[in-house]
């Protein structure tokens, strides 16, 4: 199940993990209307959580002022700020990515996506355990 979203910039943050790499934290202000919380709230679920058969993908697209930008996000949940609710993400830090540039452009100027992806793991594994990877009717 696929869901996109289109998004604004709200807040950008820097930091240093434990082993001193640097990440950045993005929240993303969610739209008011047509917004599937329920979602959202299993895809974070399911990439926090562990052994999970099934796979969520966070994708942030940014259009416009000739740019089309990807990148590939990790889900740290939501929050709700000054009324209105937010998604947290967070990306390794890229000095190219100029995320800042996306704070103060005109209404209008740049189209922000937020694509969530859930992937059922409910599909036949590849490796099925009744099979027990014995060649049949070949005499060695």
């Amino acid at each position: 199940m696929k869901q996109t979203l289109k998004v604004e910039l709200d807040a950008i943050k820097h930091e240093r993990d434990k082993d001193g790499e640097l990440f950045s934290t993005l929240h993303l202000e969610l739209p008011g209307e047509g917004l599937n919380l329920q979602h959202l709230r299993r895809a974070h679920r399911i990439s926090t959580k562990k052994g999970s058969r099934a796979i969520a993908t966070f994708t942030l697209r940014i259009y416009g002022g000739g740019d089309r930008r990807t990148w590939t996000c990790k889900s740290k949940g939501s929050k709700t700020t000054d009324f209105k609710v937010v998604a947290v993400v967070e990306l390794p830090f890229s000095a190219a990515a100029r995320f800042e540039q996306y704070l103060n452009a005109l209404p209008g100027t740049y189209d922000v996506e937020l694509t969530v992806e859930i992937v059922d793991g409910t599909s036949t594994p590849m490796f099925p355990k009744d099979d027990d990877d014995r060649d049949e009717g070949i005499n060695a």
